[in-house]
């Protein structure tokens, strides 16, 4: 999984879902026609899209401008009137997508000492003067904490490592209401 902004400031999260991640009667649905081969997802706080397979397999180390080329060629996810039968196939693709995010080992969420949930995870965003850069970035709720050097465990870090951290981080920032990823009422699982 990987997670950039856009040259336009737009958050996305982006990652593969492969036939391994869909039951195989799934697989074999109308709906899935056109991904039974698998997709890229494509998800911001405003909308999600799929890139059908096949797509470049180097797409994890892609350069930035690369990635976003392929998120603009990605197709934006229907938005349909929920019937039952949708509703189902859409809770089904929710699953598929949910299972490929965490197998890409792409985040990790703890709390800190004083009672607030963080999720740390790599961010590639543009710095300054339009170069690409990488970020390891905290958020809790619409704060969001920057590092530009980190170490290459940051994974198996321990929560007193990770308050270590950001202590060393730049100052906290709040993301403005309606920025970055929101949930949507379609996410609520049932």
């Amino acid at each position: 999984m990987r997670e950039f902004t856009d040259s336009r400031g737009v958050e996305w999260k982006v990652w593969a879902v492969t036939p391994a991640h869909m039951h195989p009667i799934t697989r074999g649905e109308d709906y899935m026609d056109k991904l039974q081969d698998g997709w890229l997802a494509f998800e911001s706080g405003s909308e999600k899209r799929r890139l059908e397979a096949p797509y470049p397999a180097n797409w994890h180390t892609a350069p930035l401008p690369e990635l976003e080329e392929l998120c603009r060629r990605a197709s934006p996810a229907p938005k349909r009137k929920m019937t039952p039968s949708g509703q189902r196939r859409a809770i089904s693709a929710m699953e598929i997508e949910k299972e490929a995010e965490a197998d890409a080992d792409a985040r990790r969420a703890f709390m800190s000492p004083g009672g607030r949930e963080w999720t740390v995870r790599v961010h590639e965003c543009l710095d300054r003067e339009g170069a690409a850069q990488k970020v390891l970035r905290f958020t809790a709720g619409d704060i969001v904490v920057e590092l530009l050097q980190w170490p290459e465990n940051w994974r198996d870090l321990s929560v007193l490592e990770y308050a270590v951290l950001l202590l060393d981080a730049e100052p906290p920032r709040r993301r403005k209401k309606g920025e970055g990823p929101q949930r949507r009422m379609d996410d609520r699982e049932p």
